[in-house]
C-alpha cells in the first residue's frame, strides 16, 4: 500500500447521482476531492447488482461488472440472504422507509462486490459511508487482506463514516433503538477507523464503548468555487420578487421528518407574525418532496434546484429552525459560503463550533425577533455574512478531504479536525513550554474551613459530573495534560472521585489541591482514587494556621492526614503555603515541616486581601530572610530569588495597579464552577472572563478571536488582578522576558492571529 496514492472504494446508498440531498452531496464531493487529492480514481459500490461508480478528477463514469460477478450475484444463497435481510431490519427495529441503509450489514452480495471491486481496482481502502456499510467493508477488507497476504501484500484499511450517531437519530424519532445501538456499535468496532463530523458525535460513540483515538473528527465540508459565485437576481426575476421585498430560505430533503418539521414550523409559528411586522416578506423554500399542506402565498416551494447558489445569493437571511436531526448541517456550510447571515436553533447548528459566524435563537420569539432585526439592519446582515464565509473558507472540501488523506496514511490519527487551526503563540517570542498544559478546574464554592484570605466557602455551587465529560475531552483536545482539581473544598464535591477517574481514563495526570482535614472521612475512596498528586494547603504552625483557616484544630488534622498519605500510599504530595503580615514569621518554619513530611514546598504572597499584605519593614524582612533560607536548600527557590524579592515590590505598589504577564490560556487556564474560562485561579475576578464553556464548548473558545485577543493582552499589558506566584516566573524562564510591567510603551506590539 502506498501512502502517496492510495486508492479508495466507497460503500454507500444509491440515490448520489443527482446530488439533490446533503448525504449525496457529500459523497459525491468526498470522492471528487480525494481523487484530485490521489491523483487516482475513487470507486463507489451501490445496491445496483449490474455496475458500480468511477469519479476520477472531475469525470463521472459507470463500470459494469464482469459476468462472472454478476452469475455469482444470483448464486444460492445470496438472493435469499438479500430477500431475508428485510426481515431481520424489521426484527431489529429499524424503520421500514430506511432499510436500504441497513441491509448491507445482513447482505453477502455486498461482500461480492466490495471484494470484486477492491481485486478489479487494486483497492487500499473501504469507506463505509454510514454503519450499515460498515460490515461488508470490514468483512471486504480482512479477505482482501487474506488473498493480498499470499503475496506479501497489505490489508486494505476498513472504515466508517458516521453522517449521524443513527441510534440517537431513530431514537428521536421514536423508535426503540437498544437493538439498533448494539449493531451500530458492533460496526464500529469492526472496522479499522471511525470518521464522525462532529465532536458532539464522538462523545456520544465514546460513551457506548467505541475507543476514542480510533474516532478522528473530519467535519463535513462545502464546494467555495460554486457558493463563493451565486446570482441572486436571476431567481429573484424568476418570482418576480422586486430587490426590495425581504426573502428569507430554508432548503434540505423535504420529506426527511426533521425537515418537515422545520417547514411546519416555519408555517405555524414564524409566517404570521414576520408578515405583521413584512407584509411583502417571502420565504424560499427548496428541496425534494415538499409538504404541500403548509403551503402559504408567502412561501415559495421551489422542489429540488440544481443552482442552490442563486437561491441562497436571493435571499436576506437564511434560517434553519431544526429541533431533531443530528450530523453537521451541510446546509449551514452552503449558507456561509454564500456570506448570508444565519439565525438557527441549537440543534440546527449541532456539530459546528459557534465563534459568532451565526445567531443562536431557540424559541418562535427569540427567532422572529433576530430575523426582524437582521431584516431591519442590512449593515449586521453583511456583519454576520462576513464572519460566516471566513468561518467557512478552511472547509473547502479539498481541505477537508485532507484529513482523510493523513488518516490513511496513518497521522493524526483521533484528531479533531473541527477544532479551528489559528496560532495561540503567534504573539509570542520563541520559547520552551513553562510545563505542561494545566487545567485549574474549580470544581465547587463551599469549604468546611473559614480562611480569612478566602471567600469560596460562601455558597453550595458545583460543578455537574455529566458537565464535566465534555469540559475533559475537549481538554485533551486542545492538548491540555494536567489537571488540578481544587475548590472551594473539593473533597465536598459528591462526584469529587467521579471526576478524577474521569479524567484519569482520558489520560490526565490529576492533581488535588485540599485543606486535608477530609482525608480520613473519604479514607477508602482516596485509597481507590488513581491521583497522581495531592496538594496540601499549610499557613504556619498550629497557632497560626488555625487562626487563619478559622477552625482550631484544623492544622493537626492536615499533618495527619500528610502522614498517613505518605506512608501507606505511592502518591506524590506537596504544601503550600499562602504568605501574609499574619504568619510570614513561620515561613521557614513550615518548609523545614515540610522537608520532615516528605514532601514539596511551594509560596507566594497573598493575593487580593489588603489588610494581609506584606508591606511593614519588619514583615519584608522576616519575608527576605525565609527566601534566603529557602533558597540554601531548595533549587527551584534558589534559581528564582530575584521573583521572590519582587513578591515584596508587587505588594508595595499594588495600589498603583502594578501589573505582571503571564501566560495564561496558553500553559494554563482556569474554569470554574459554573464554566466560566479564565486564564488563571483568580476566581474572583469578572474581568478575567473571556467565556463560558457551559455555553460554548470549550475547544471552540480556545482558538476564539475573543481569547486569543485577551492572550495578546496579558503579553502585552499584563493584568493587575492581584496574584503573585509561579507563573510568573515561569513566564520569565520560558520567553525570557520580564513578568512585570514597568511602562507599557516599553513593550512593542506583536503581529497577532
Amino acid at each position: 500500500m502506498s501512502n502517496g496514492s492510495l486508492r479508495v472504494c466507497i460503500l454507500t446508498r444509491s440515490d448520489i447521482i443527482p446530488t439533490d440531498h446533503g448525504a449525496a452531496v457529500k459523497i459525491v464531493q468526498t470522492a471528487y476531492s480525494l481523487s484530485r487529492l490521489y491523483n487516482q480514481p475513487v470507486f463507489v459500490v451501490v445496491e445496483e447488482r449490474d455496475h458500480y461508480h468511477r469519479f476520477y478528477q472531475e469525470e463521472h463514469t459507470i463500470v459494469p461488472y464482469s459476468q462472472r460477478i454478476r452469475a455469482m450475484e444470483e448464486w444460492f444463497p445470496l438472493p435469499f440472504l438479500q430477500r431475508f435481510s428485510e426481515r431481520i431490519c424489521a426484527k431489529i427495529g429499524y424503520p421500514k422507509e430506511e432499510y436500504f441503509l441497513y441491509k448491507p450489514q445482513f447482505d453477502l452480495s455486498w461482500v461480492l462486490r466490495a471484494l470484486a471491486v477492491g481485486r478489479a481496482e487494486n483497492i487500499d481502502v473501504f469507506q463505509a459511508e454510514f454503519p450499515g456499510y460498515g460490515v461488508p467493508a470490514a468483512i471486504a477488507s480482512h479477505l482482501l487482506g487474506m488473498i493480498r497476504s499470499w503475496k506479501g501484500g497489505r490489508r486494505p484499511i476498513s472504515s466508517i463514516v458516521q453522517h449521524n450517531v443513527e441510534w440517537d437519530r431513530l431514537a428521536e424519532f421514536g423508535h426503540r433503538v437498544s437493538s439498533i445501538r448494539m449493531m451500530e456499535v458492533y460496526a464500529l468496532k469492526m472496522v479499522d477507523e471511525v470518521i464522525a463530523v462532529s465532536a458532539d458525535d464522538k462523545r456520544r460513540m465514546v460513551a457506548a464503548g467505541v475507543d476514542t483515538q480510533k474516532i478522528t473528527v473530519v467535519p463535513h465540508g462545502v464546494d467555495m468555487r460554486r457558493f463563493s459565485g451565486g446570482d441572486g437576481e436571476i431567481v429573484r426575476t424568476e418570482y418576480g420578487i422586486s430587490p426590495q421585498t425581504p426573502v428569507l430560505i430554508f432548503h434540505g430533503t423535504l420529506h426527511y421528518w426533521p425537515n418537515t418539521e422545520a417547514v411546519r414550523f416555519i408555517r405555524t409559528r414564524l409566517l404570521e407574525p414576520l408578515l405583521a411586522q413584512h407584509p411583502t416578506l417571502k420565504i424560499l423554500i427548496c428541496g425534494m418532496n415538499p409538504p404541500l399542506e403548509y403551503s402559504h402565498p408567502a412561501i415559495i416551494f421551489t422542489g429540488s434546484v440544481y443552482n442552490l447558489e442563486d437561491y441562497i445569493s436571493a435571499a436576506d437571511v437564511c434560517i434553519c429552525p431544526l429541533f431533531a436531526g443530528g450530523g453537521t448541517r451541510l446546509k449551514l456550510l452552503e449558507y456561509m459560503a454564500v456570506q448570508k447571515p444565519i439565525v438557527s436553533t441549537s440543534k440546527g447548528a449541532e456539530g459546528i463550533p459557534l465563534t459568532g459566524q451565526m445567531i443562536i435563537s431557540d424559541t418562535a420569539k427569540e427567532m422572529i425577533r433576530e430575523i426582524s432585526y437582521l431584516l431591519h439592519h442590512p449593515k449586521k446582515q453583511k456583519e454576520l455574512g462576513y464572519m460566516a464565509k471566513r468561518f467557512v473558507s478552511t472547509l473547502d472540501w479539498d481541505r477537508v478531504s485532507e484529513a482523510y488523506v493523513r488518516l490513511y496514511s496513518g497521522l493524526d490519527r483521533g484528531k479533531d479536525w473541527s477544532i479551528p487551526t489559528a496560532d495561540i503563540e503567534a504573539h509570542l517570542p520563541s520559547r520552551l513550554p513553562s510545563k505542561d498544559r494545566t487545567l485549574l478546574l474549580l470544581i465547587n464554592k463551599g469549604c468546611n474551613l473559614r480562611c480569612s484570605f478566602c471567600d469560596l466557602w460562601e455558597g453550595k455551587e458545583q460543578l455537574p459530573l455529566n458537565a464535566v465529560y465534555p469540559i475533559f475531552d475537549d481538554a485533551v483536545e486542545i492538548g491540555t495534560k494536567v489537571l488540578v482539581i481544587t475548590g472551594g473544598e473539593p473533597m465536598l464535591h459528591r462526584d469529587v472521585f467521579s471526576m478524577i477517574t474521569a479524567a484519569k481514563n482520558r489520560g490526565l495526570s490529576v492533581n488535588m489541591t485540599t485543606n486535608g482535614t477530609l482525608i480520613e472521612k473519604y479514607w477508602d475512596k482516596v485509597i481507590a482514587a488513581p491521583l497522581d498528586s495531592l496538594s496540601f494547603s499549610i499557613d504556619g504552625l498550629e497557632d497560626v494556621h488555625d487562626v487563619l483557616r478559622g477552625q482550631k484544630g484544623a492544622f493537626a488534622k492536615t499533618i495527619s492526614a500528610i502522614k498517613r498519605v505518605r506512608s501507606e500510599l505511592s502518591v506524590s504530595c506537596s504544601i503550600y503555603f499562602v504568605a501574609t503580615n499574619q504568619n510570614v514569621h513561620q515561613l521557614k518554619d513550615v518548609f523545614d515541616l515540610a522537608c520532615d513530611l516528605g514532601c514539596s514546598f511551594d509560596f507566594w504572597p497573598v493575593n487580593d486581601a489588603p489588610e494581609l499584605y506584606i508591606t511593614q519593614p519588619k514583615d519584608v524582612q522576616k519575608w527576605k530572610e525565609a527566601v534566603s533560607y529557602i533558597a540554601l536548600q531548595s533549587k527551584k527557590v534558589y534559581r528564582n530569588q530575584a521573583f521572590y524579592q519582587d513578591g515584596m515590590r508587587y505588594h508595595a505598589k499594588l495600589e498603583e495597579g502594578r501589573s505582571v504577564r503571564c501566560l495564561g490560556l496558553i500553559d494554563q487556564y482556569g474554569i470554574t464552577y459554573d464554566g466560566w474560562l479564565l486564564p488563571c485561579c483568580v476566581w474572583g475576578k469578572d474581568e478575567l472572563r473571556v467565556g463560558n464553556v457551559l455555553e460554548t464548548p470549550l475547544r471552540t473558545l480556545w482558538k476564539s478571536s475573543e481569547v486569543q485577543e485577551h492572550r495578546t493582552s496579558l503579553y502585552k499589558k499584563g493584568c493587575n488582578a492581584g496574584c503573585f506566584n509561579h507563573s510568573l516566573y515561569e513566564f520569565s524562564a520560558s520567553t525570557g522576558e520580564s513578568f512585570l510591567v514597568e511602562k507599557e510603551e516599553e513593550y512593542v506590539e506583536k503581529s497577532t492571529v
